[in-house]
């Protein structure tokens, strides 16, 4: 008579090869059981344990890096090449405190026309915008400030009249100069001091 094959010792692997156990059903609900047991607020923890390294990266970046303040930029370039290209007089503000920054700037012709733009930030925090152009003062009132009628109140800020508009497009203020053949015009929803302040620092 031929005695079976002998199976592993207790407490030994099984051969390399050798077929593990199937799973049972009592372990697939076993499974199940201990996902369905997971409460909402299991749930929730988890989210947390996986959002505090993001905030706590945020927050090193914002206090630390200044990741909240503007990017400043170096507009020499866009005024430079307004001057290059001789289209009208160029004026850029000189000797404005250092909380003012400069954030964005462009020249080009747009519609035909040519166009400098220079975009600040003023101490306040709130934004303006300097626009210098050569091309019809109606038209470019219109399409920078929303009207043609540039004369609210008459006021003088760095030996130019300005005529300020109290609403204008997208409910910016702004000043407005086009006595000289071109037009400048500074624009932007900061405050009527800000406005005046930056105009008269305009050389």
């Amino acid at each position: 008579m031929t005695d079976p094959p002998a199976g592993p010792a207790r407490g030994q692997e099984p051969p390399a090869g050798a077929p593990h156990a199937a799973t049972t059903p009592s372990d697939q609900v076993n499974s199940t059981a201990l996902r369905l047991s997971r409460t909402p607020l299991d749930m929730a923890k988890a989210v947390l344990i996986l959002l505090v390294p993001v905030m706590i990266a945020v927050a090193v970046y914002v206090f630390f890096f200044g990741g909240s303040s503007p990017i400043v930029i170096d507009p020499s370039g866009a005024y430079g090449d307004a001057r290059a290209a001789g289209k009208f007089p160029v004026v850029q503000p000189q000797g404005l405190p250092s909380e003012w920054k400069p954030v964005s700037s462009a020249y080009g012709v747009e519609n035909g026309r040519h166009v400098l733009r220079v975009g600040y930030i003023a101490p306040s925090g709130a934004g303006l915008q300097l626009v210098e152009s050569d091309g019809p003062a109606a038209t470019v009132i219109k399409d920078e400030v929303g009207t043609t009628n540039s004369i609210g109140e008459s006021v003088t800020a760095g030996g130019r009249t300005w005529g300020q508009v109290a609403a204008g497009k997208d409910n910016q203020q702004a000043l407005v100069d086009s006595e000289n053949g071109y037009t400048i015009i500074v624009k932007g929803q900061a405050s009527a001091t800000d406005l005046h302040t930056f105009a008269a620092a305009l050389r």
